[in-house]
């Protein structure tokens, strides 16, 4: 029966790419990847939105009404009130606001220094070709400028979307319009931010489906995940409204993390060509000795340390002439 569906997935080809994403991912340990991420990204969250509302209220500080509109935009409607509340009472002294904000930035790495290991690992990056911790931090700087320059632009798209005269009472379209801007953004966001994160040459060509799926997943969960969580804290009263909120953010969080690390999977799995992996153990293909190749070479420490990887042809004759 196994060797009858090994032989079926492998001449499909859209069920053999499925079978070896799904592979790669158990290989790589995907479940704690996500993890990792929606922990980190938990404890970023606070300090990122909180960042992100100091800088518009300085920018749009002329402008209130747009600044309220754009901080309902860019913070989920659990925790506007105490974001706005924490962005009030920041100082307004320059130098202690660069001062603040250099805080906020630092303590909100978390998640993206969680995302860049776990590209470069699910990239199969060996560890000797990782750059140090200058390297690093530069790279997970960058890439968290641009991830608080994609949620400030997210907000912004559904701020001017409501505000076209003419568009303003059709809420309809204010959604489509809102959905297309947050799917262009995140498409952007994943594309450059996995260049960036990746410590290897990649082209274009390999990385753009995985950002467009993730971009309409992240999409998808943002536009129907917001309302529903509001929905939920709303329904479970005052007495367990903050416990709601924070397994629904979590739960949010952590739908998100699967979704990028399967993504990104989709990405490797694809630029290596990984694919057909074979159902059946005994009987590997090329693309299962590239895999388990490329996993050896990952642990690589050092500039001079190599480490192979070989697949006995007919492990039941090895086991019977060991030499």
């Amino acid at each position: 029966m196994v060797t009858w569906a090994d032989r079926r997935q492998r001449r499909n080809g859209g069920w053999a790419f499925a079978w070896a994403v799904l592979r790669k991912y158990l290989d790589d340990d995907g479940p704690r990847q996500a993890a990792l991420i929606t922990y980190y990204g938990f404890l970023s969250l606070f300090p990122l939105l909180l960042l992100g509302v100091a800088v518009v209220s300085r920018v749009l500080e002329a402008s209130p009404d747009l600044r309220h509109r754009l901080i309902v935009a860019i913070v989920p409607a659990a925790l506007q009130d105490t974001v706005d509340s924490a962005a009030a009472l920041l100082p307004t002294s320059p130098v202690a606001f660069v001062l603040g904000a250099a805080g906020l930035l630092y303590s909100a790495t978390g998640v993206v220094f969680a995302a860049y290991r776990t590209v470069n690992h699910l990239a199969a990056v060996p560890v000797r070709e990782l750059p140090g911790i200058v390297g690093c931090y530069l790279r997970v700087g960058a890439a968290l400028l641009l991830l608080l320059a994609g949620v400030i632009c997210a907000g912004g798209l559904t701020v001017l979307v409501s505000a076209i005269p003419g568009i303003a009472g059709v809420s309809a379209s204010d959604r489509i319009l809102a959905v297309f801007g947050t799917l262009g953004t995140a498409f952007l966001v994943l594309l450059l931010g996995a260049r960036v994160l990746l410590c290897r040459p990649a082209s274009w060509r390999s990385l753009w489906p995985a950002a467009v799926s993730g971009a309409a997943i992240l999409t998808l969960i943002l536009h129907a995940g917001g309302p529903l969580l509001t929905y939920l804290v709303r329904k479970a009263g005052p007495v367990y409204g903050a416990f709601a909120t924070v397994a629904g953010l979590f739960t949010l969080l952590y739908l998100a993390s699967q979704a990028m690390v399967i993504c990104a999977e989709m990405a490797a799995v694809r630029h290596a060509h990984l694919w057909p992996r074979s159902l059946d153990p005994a009987h590997p293909t090329d693309a299962d000795a590239r895999a388990l190749a490329l996993l050896a070479r990952e642990q690589e420490r050092v500039p001079l340390q190599r480490i192979t990887s070989e697949l006995r042809k007919d492990p039941d004759q090895e086991q019977k002439d060991p030499d």
